[in-house]
């Protein structure tokens, strides 16, 4: 999940174990914007914040407190949620719509099977490059997605290919379904940051 207090940092330990830093400490309960949580103790891991990690009564991670490290009175609490992209982005309304599957004709289906499609990675590029779907997991919203292009004959893969000019480009998404690794599709709220956050201020079909 990104941090608030400054987006180019990434909490990518969003498990619900007790992290190292925290195993064997004694924590009283907190109340963190409404919350009743114990709080572990300062992450040495990050120095953009004091960020310590909370957890329930279960001792189960549900989230991170990041206070600014001049004002500690100015905090921000980062909270797990159902939706990975709702986590990954701090936004609540998105909403789990199926599975990829279940939109799919039926060929296109038993083809990925039959193939072995069935990771976001090995479906988008077998599946969508060439047409205009798109499938965005977290990952490739933290890392956009490069697609390689050779120049004589068309050929697009998301890795280079020897025996090719291949060009580099970044991937477009003329039409997005959000997955996770599962391929279950999430659906954004509408005021979601997700579309800004992949093609800037260019729009996106959803």
């Amino acid at each position: 999940m990104f941090s608030i207090l400054n987006p180019t940092i990434l909490y990518d330990d969003i498990s619900s174990d007790i992290t190292e830093c925290d195993v064997d400490v004694v924590s009283d309960l907190w109340n963190i914007d409404g919350f009743q949580v114990y709080r572990g103790q300062r992450d040495p891991r990050y120095d953009h914040a004091s960020v310590y990690w909370m957890y329930n009564e279960d001792l189960e991670r549900v989230g991170c407190c990041e206070h600014d490290i001049k004002d500690p009175a100015n905090y921000k609490a980062l909270w797990f949620r159902e939706s990975v992209f709702g986590t990954l982005l701090q936004e609540d309304g998105w909403e789990v719509d199926g599975d990829i599957w279940s939109k799919l004709p039926e060929e296109v289906f038993e083809r990925c099977l039959n193939e072995e499609w069935t990771t976001p990675k090995s479906f988008l590029e077998h599946c969508c490059l060439y047409g205009p779907v798109r499938v965005v997991t977290p990952d490739m919203i933290v890392k956009p997605v490069d697609v390689y292009t050779c120049k004589n004959c068309g050929l697009k893969s998301l890795t280079s290919q020897l025996n090719h000019e291949m060009i580099t480009s970044k991937l477009d998404y003329p039409k997005v379904f959000f997955v996770d690794n599962d391929m279950v599709v999430h659906k954004p709220p509408q005021n979601s940051r997700v579309l800004k956050q992949l093609v800037g201020d260019g729009g996106l079909s959803l």
